[in-house]
Protein backbone atom coordinates (compact mmCIF):
# COMPACT_ATOMS: atom_id res chain seq x y z
CA UNK A 1 0.00 0.00 0.00
CA UNK A 2 2.83 2.39 0.89
CA UNK A 3 4.60 1.63 -2.37
CA UNK A 4 1.40 2.21 -4.35
CA UNK A 5 0.90 5.56 -2.61
CA UNK A 6 4.47 6.63 -3.37
CA UNK A 7 4.06 5.64 -7.02
CA UNK A 8 0.79 7.56 -7.19
CA UNK A 9 2.39 10.67 -5.65
CA UNK A 10 5.33 10.41 -8.03
CA UNK A 11 3.04 10.16 -11.07
CA UNK A 12 0.97 13.05 -9.77
CA UNK A 13 4.13 15.12 -9.34
CA UNK A 14 5.34 14.25 -12.84
CA UNK A 15 1.94 15.23 -14.27
CA UNK A 16 2.10 18.56 -12.41
CA UNK A 17 5.62 19.13 -13.67
CA UNK A 18 4.52 18.41 -17.27
CA UNK A 19 1.60 20.81 -16.85
CA UNK A 20 3.95 23.59 -15.76
CA UNK A 21 6.20 22.93 -18.78
CA UNK A 22 3.20 23.04 -21.12
CA UNK A 23 1.99 26.33 -19.60
CA UNK A 24 5.42 27.96 -19.83
CA UNK A 25 5.92 26.80 -23.42
CA UNK A 26 8.37 24.18 -24.60
CA UNK A 27 9.86 26.48 -27.26
CA UNK A 28 10.44 29.33 -24.79
CA UNK A 29 12.16 26.96 -22.36
CA UNK A 30 14.30 25.50 -25.17
CA UNK A 31 15.37 29.01 -26.20
CA UNK A 32 16.43 29.77 -22.64
CA UNK A 33 18.58 26.64 -22.53
CA UNK A 34 20.12 27.44 -25.92
CA UNK A 35 21.37 30.71 -24.42
CA UNK A 36 23.30 28.72 -21.83
CA UNK A 37 25.34 26.81 -24.41
CA UNK A 38 28.69 25.59 -23.08
CA UNK A 39 28.14 27.54 -19.84
CA UNK A 40 25.52 25.04 -18.64
CA UNK A 41 28.02 23.05 -16.47
CA UNK A 42 28.80 26.28 -14.57
CA UNK A 43 25.32 25.99 -13.02
CA UNK A 44 26.50 22.83 -11.23
CA UNK A 45 29.40 24.48 -9.42
CA UNK A 46 27.69 26.52 -6.64
CA UNK A 47 25.97 23.41 -5.28
CA UNK A 48 29.37 21.79 -4.74
CA UNK A 49 29.95 24.52 -2.14
CA UNK A 50 26.79 23.35 -0.33
CA UNK A 51 28.30 19.87 0.04
CA UNK A 52 31.65 21.31 1.14
CA UNK A 53 30.18 23.56 3.86
CA UNK A 54 27.60 21.00 5.06
CA UNK A 55 30.30 18.36 5.44
CA UNK A 56 32.42 20.84 7.39
CA UNK A 57 29.41 21.53 9.64
CA UNK A 58 29.07 17.79 10.28
CA UNK A 59 32.84 17.56 10.92
CA UNK A 60 32.49 20.12 13.74
CA UNK A 61 29.43 18.25 15.07
CA UNK A 62 31.74 15.49 16.33
CA UNK A 63 32.97 17.90 18.99
CA UNK A 64 36.32 19.31 20.01
CA UNK A 65 39.02 16.68 20.51
CA UNK A 66 36.63 13.79 19.80
CA UNK A 67 37.72 11.01 17.39
CA UNK A 68 36.34 11.75 13.95
CA UNK A 69 36.83 10.58 10.36
CA UNK A 70 38.87 12.60 7.91
CA UNK A 71 37.05 15.36 6.06
CA UNK A 72 37.15 13.64 2.66
CA UNK A 73 35.85 10.43 4.22
CA UNK A 74 32.95 12.35 5.75
CA UNK A 75 32.26 14.02 2.40
CA UNK A 76 32.00 10.62 0.74
CA UNK A 77 29.66 9.27 3.45
CA UNK A 78 27.49 12.40 3.39
CA UNK A 79 27.24 12.34 -0.41
CA UNK A 80 26.06 8.72 -0.34
CA UNK A 81 23.53 9.47 2.41
CA UNK A 82 22.16 12.54 0.64
CA UNK A 83 21.55 10.45 -2.48
CA UNK A 84 19.08 8.45 -0.38
CA UNK A 85 17.52 11.60 1.11
CA UNK A 86 17.07 13.14 -2.34
CA UNK A 87 15.42 10.10 -3.94
CA UNK A 88 13.74 8.00 -1.23
CA UNK A 89 10.73 9.68 0.45
CA UNK A 90 11.64 8.79 4.03
CA UNK A 91 11.45 12.19 5.71
CA UNK A 92 15.29 12.35 5.61
CA UNK A 93 15.47 9.44 8.07
CA UNK A 94 16.78 6.93 5.51
CA UNK A 95 19.80 8.97 4.49
CA UNK A 96 20.77 9.70 8.09
CA UNK A 97 20.59 5.98 8.94
CA UNK A 98 22.84 5.25 5.96
CA UNK A 99 25.39 7.78 7.25
CA UNK A 100 25.43 6.10 10.68
CA UNK A 101 25.81 2.67 9.07
CA UNK A 102 28.68 3.76 6.82
CA UNK A 103 30.51 5.39 9.73
CA UNK A 104 30.03 2.23 11.81
CA UNK A 105 31.53 0.19 8.98
CA UNK A 106 34.58 2.45 9.18
CA UNK A 107 35.12 1.55 12.82
CA UNK A 108 33.14 4.24 14.62
CA UNK A 109 30.89 3.13 17.49
CA UNK A 110 27.21 3.31 16.57
CA UNK A 111 26.45 5.67 19.46
CA UNK A 112 29.22 8.12 18.48
CA UNK A 113 28.12 8.04 14.84
CA UNK A 114 24.46 8.52 15.78
CA UNK A 115 25.32 11.42 18.08
CA UNK A 116 27.21 13.24 15.32
CA UNK A 117 24.38 12.69 12.83
CA UNK A 118 21.67 13.87 15.27
CA UNK A 119 23.68 16.95 16.26
CA UNK A 120 24.56 17.69 12.64
CA UNK A 121 20.96 17.40 11.48
CA UNK A 122 19.68 19.52 14.40
CA UNK A 123 22.21 22.28 13.72
CA UNK A 124 21.49 22.11 9.98
CA UNK A 125 17.73 22.47 10.57
CA UNK A 126 18.36 25.34 12.98
CA UNK A 127 20.54 27.04 10.36
CA UNK A 128 17.77 26.48 7.81
CA UNK A 129 15.21 28.14 10.08
CA UNK A 130 17.57 31.13 10.51
CA UNK A 131 17.99 31.16 6.71
CA UNK A 132 14.20 31.21 6.28
CA UNK A 133 13.89 34.06 8.80
CA UNK A 134 16.59 35.98 6.92
CA UNK A 135 14.81 35.28 3.62
CA UNK A 136 11.50 36.50 5.02
CA UNK A 137 13.11 39.75 6.20
CA UNK A 138 14.85 40.31 2.86
CA UNK A 139 11.60 39.59 1.00
CA UNK A 140 10.13 42.68 2.66
CA UNK A 141 12.73 44.76 0.78
CA UNK A 142 11.65 43.45 -2.61
CA UNK A 143 7.92 42.79 -2.42
CA UNK A 144 5.63 45.63 -3.56
CA UNK A 145 4.20 47.83 -0.79
CA UNK A 146 0.66 46.59 -1.35
CA UNK A 147 1.54 42.90 -1.59
CA UNK A 148 -0.48 40.77 0.86
CA UNK A 149 2.57 38.49 1.11
CA UNK A 150 4.42 41.15 3.14
CA UNK A 151 2.38 40.40 6.25
CA UNK A 152 2.92 36.68 5.75
CA UNK A 153 6.68 37.16 5.49
CA UNK A 154 6.75 39.11 8.76
CA UNK A 155 4.80 36.32 10.48
CA UNK A 156 7.16 33.68 9.03
CA UNK A 157 10.21 35.56 10.31
CA UNK A 158 8.74 35.68 13.84
CA UNK A 159 7.73 32.00 13.73
CA UNK A 160 11.19 31.00 12.50
CA UNK A 161 12.87 32.69 15.46
CA UNK A 162 10.42 30.92 17.78
CA UNK A 163 11.21 27.57 16.13
CA UNK A 164 14.95 27.99 16.67
CA UNK A 165 14.38 28.79 20.34
CA UNK A 166 12.03 25.80 20.69
CA UNK A 167 14.55 23.45 19.05
CA UNK A 168 17.30 24.38 21.48
CA UNK A 169 14.93 24.28 24.43
CA UNK A 170 13.99 20.71 23.52
CA UNK A 171 17.63 19.74 23.04
CA UNK A 172 18.58 21.32 26.38
CA UNK A 173 16.02 19.08 28.10
CA UNK A 174 17.17 16.10 26.07
CA UNK A 175 15.46 15.03 22.87
CA UNK A 176 14.71 11.54 24.17
CA UNK A 177 13.58 12.86 27.55
CA UNK A 178 11.19 15.22 25.76
CA UNK A 179 9.81 12.45 23.52
CA UNK A 180 9.62 10.06 26.47
CA UNK A 181 7.59 12.59 28.46
CA UNK A 182 5.15 12.95 25.56
CA UNK A 183 4.88 9.19 25.00
CA UNK A 184 4.28 8.60 28.72
CA UNK A 185 0.99 10.49 28.36
CA UNK A 186 -0.26 8.09 25.69
CA UNK A 187 -2.75 5.38 26.68
CA UNK A 188 -0.45 2.67 25.30
CA UNK A 189 3.21 1.68 25.68
CA UNK A 190 5.90 2.07 23.00
CA UNK A 191 8.09 -0.96 23.70
CA UNK A 192 10.75 0.02 21.13
CA UNK A 193 11.52 3.17 23.13
CA UNK A 194 11.44 1.35 26.46
CA UNK A 195 13.77 -1.36 25.21
CA UNK A 196 16.48 1.13 24.19
CA UNK A 197 15.88 3.72 26.92
CA UNK A 198 19.44 3.51 28.29
CA UNK A 199 20.89 3.97 24.80
CA UNK A 200 18.72 7.02 24.09
CA UNK A 201 19.51 8.62 27.44
CA UNK A 202 23.23 8.24 26.79
CA UNK A 203 22.65 9.85 23.40
CA UNK A 204 20.91 12.75 25.17
CA UNK A 205 23.88 13.12 27.53
CA UNK A 206 26.35 13.25 24.65
CA UNK A 207 24.31 15.89 22.81
CA UNK A 208 23.95 17.93 26.02
CA UNK A 209 27.72 17.86 26.57
CA UNK A 210 28.36 19.00 23.00
CA UNK A 211 26.12 22.07 23.35
CA UNK A 212 27.35 23.17 26.77
CA UNK A 213 31.00 22.12 26.75
CA UNK A 214 31.85 23.07 23.16
CA UNK A 215 29.99 26.33 22.42
CA UNK A 216 32.63 27.57 19.97
CA UNK A 217 32.58 24.30 18.04
CA UNK A 218 28.78 24.40 18.04
CA UNK A 219 28.88 27.97 16.67
CA UNK A 220 31.38 26.93 13.99
CA UNK A 221 29.12 24.04 12.95
CA UNK A 222 26.10 26.34 12.76
CA UNK A 223 27.97 28.95 10.69
CA UNK A 224 29.11 26.26 8.23
CA UNK A 225 25.58 24.95 7.77
CA UNK A 226 24.28 28.51 7.34
CA UNK A 227 26.97 29.10 4.72
CA UNK A 228 25.70 25.97 2.97
CA UNK A 229 22.17 27.38 2.82
CA UNK A 230 23.50 30.70 1.50
CA UNK A 231 25.34 28.78 -1.23
CA UNK A 232 21.93 27.45 -2.32
CA UNK A 233 21.00 31.10 -2.92
CA UNK A 234 24.32 31.62 -4.70
CA UNK A 235 23.26 28.93 -7.18
CA UNK A 236 20.11 30.92 -8.06
CA UNK A 237 22.22 34.10 -8.26
CA UNK A 238 24.56 32.48 -10.82
CA UNK A 239 21.83 30.70 -12.78
CA UNK A 240 19.70 33.86 -13.06
CA UNK A 241 22.62 35.56 -14.79
CA UNK A 242 23.29 32.63 -17.07
CA UNK A 243 19.60 32.58 -18.10
CA UNK A 244 19.42 36.34 -18.69
CA UNK A 245 17.27 37.57 -15.79
CA UNK A 246 19.88 38.71 -13.22
CA UNK A 247 18.61 38.85 -9.65
CA UNK A 248 20.10 40.59 -6.65
CA UNK A 249 21.63 38.25 -4.11
CA UNK A 250 19.14 39.43 -1.47
CA UNK A 251 16.31 38.41 -3.81
CA UNK A 252 17.95 35.02 -4.29
CA UNK A 253 18.13 34.46 -0.52
CA UNK A 254 14.45 35.39 -0.15
CA UNK A 255 13.35 33.08 -2.98
CA UNK A 256 15.65 30.17 -2.15
CA UNK A 257 14.72 30.16 1.53
CA UNK A 258 11.10 29.48 0.66
CA UNK A 259 11.94 26.98 -2.07
CA UNK A 260 13.57 25.01 0.75
CA UNK A 261 10.26 25.21 2.62
CA UNK A 262 8.38 23.91 -0.44
CA UNK A 263 10.84 21.04 -0.79
CA UNK A 264 10.49 20.20 2.91
CA UNK A 265 6.71 20.02 2.49
CA UNK A 266 7.25 17.36 -0.17
CA UNK A 267 9.55 15.09 1.87
CA UNK A 268 7.16 12.14 1.50
CA UNK A 269 6.84 12.59 -2.28
CA UNK A 270 9.65 10.89 -4.25
CA UNK A 271 12.24 13.61 -4.96
CA UNK A 272 9.54 16.17 -3.93
CA UNK A 273 8.48 15.94 -7.58
CA UNK A 274 5.93 18.60 -8.47
CA UNK A 275 5.99 20.10 -4.98
CA UNK A 276 9.35 21.78 -5.49
CA UNK A 277 8.32 23.03 -8.93
CA UNK A 278 5.09 24.46 -7.54
CA UNK A 279 7.11 26.39 -4.97
CA UNK A 280 9.49 27.74 -7.63
CA UNK A 281 6.62 28.92 -9.85
CA UNK A 282 4.74 30.51 -6.94
CA UNK A 283 7.80 32.34 -5.63
CA UNK A 284 8.99 33.54 -9.04
CA UNK A 285 5.50 34.89 -9.68
CA UNK A 286 5.49 36.58 -6.26
CA UNK A 287 8.73 38.40 -7.11
CA UNK A 288 7.53 39.50 -10.55
CA UNK A 289 9.32 36.88 -12.68
CA UNK A 290 7.75 34.94 -15.53
CA UNK A 291 6.55 31.35 -15.55
CA UNK A 292 9.02 30.52 -18.33
CA UNK A 293 11.89 31.74 -16.16
CA UNK A 294 10.54 29.74 -13.22
CA UNK A 295 10.22 26.46 -15.10
CA UNK A 296 13.58 26.90 -16.84
CA UNK A 297 15.23 27.31 -13.44
CA UNK A 298 13.21 24.40 -12.01
CA UNK A 299 14.37 22.12 -14.85
CA UNK A 300 17.99 23.22 -14.45
CA UNK A 301 17.70 22.62 -10.71
CA UNK A 302 16.37 19.10 -11.36
CA UNK A 303 19.26 18.46 -13.69
CA UNK A 304 21.69 19.46 -10.95
CA UNK A 305 19.93 17.15 -8.49
CA UNK A 306 20.17 14.25 -10.94
CA UNK A 307 23.92 14.78 -11.39
CA UNK A 308 24.67 14.98 -7.67
CA UNK A 309 22.28 12.17 -6.73
CA UNK A 310 23.75 9.93 -9.44
CA UNK A 311 27.24 10.59 -8.09
CA UNK A 312 26.01 9.77 -4.58
CA UNK A 313 24.35 6.60 -5.89
CA UNK A 314 27.69 5.47 -7.34
CA UNK A 315 29.33 6.01 -3.96
CA UNK A 316 26.44 4.18 -2.30
CA UNK A 317 26.74 1.28 -4.75
CA UNK A 318 30.44 0.98 -3.99
CA UNK A 319 29.55 0.60 -0.31
CA UNK A 320 26.58 -1.75 -0.37
CA UNK A 321 26.07 -3.21 -3.84
CA UNK A 322 22.51 -1.93 -4.13
CA UNK A 323 20.11 0.37 -2.29
CA UNK A 324 17.90 -2.57 -1.28
CA UNK A 325 20.85 -4.61 -0.04
CA UNK A 326 22.26 -1.64 1.86
CA UNK A 327 18.86 -0.91 3.44
CA UNK A 328 18.73 -4.48 4.80
CA UNK A 329 22.21 -4.14 6.20
CA UNK A 330 21.36 -0.78 7.79
CA UNK A 331 18.39 -2.43 9.51
CA UNK A 332 20.58 -5.29 10.72
CA UNK A 333 23.20 -2.85 11.96
CA UNK A 334 20.57 -1.23 14.17
CA UNK A 335 20.70 -4.40 16.28
CA UNK A 336 24.43 -3.98 16.86
CA UNK A 337 25.20 -2.68 20.32
CA UNK A 338 27.11 0.60 20.48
Amino acid sequence: MKRALKIFLLLLGLALFAWFVQRAGVDAIADAFRKLGWLAPVALLPYALVYIFDTLGWFFAFGLGAPKPGYLQLLRVRWAGEAVNNVVPSGYVGGEAVKVFLLHRRGFPTLAATTSVVIGKTVQVSAQVIFIALGACLALLHLPEGSPARHGMAVVAALAVGMVLALFWIQSRGLFSFVHALVAKLPFRVRALEKREAHFRELDDRIFRFYYQSPKVFAASGLCYLAGWLCDALELFVVSRLLGFPLEFTQCVAIESFISVAKALGIFVPAAMGVQESGVVLLFNLFGLTETQAITYAILRRGREVVYSATGAVLLYSEGGSLRGLSARVAADGKVSP
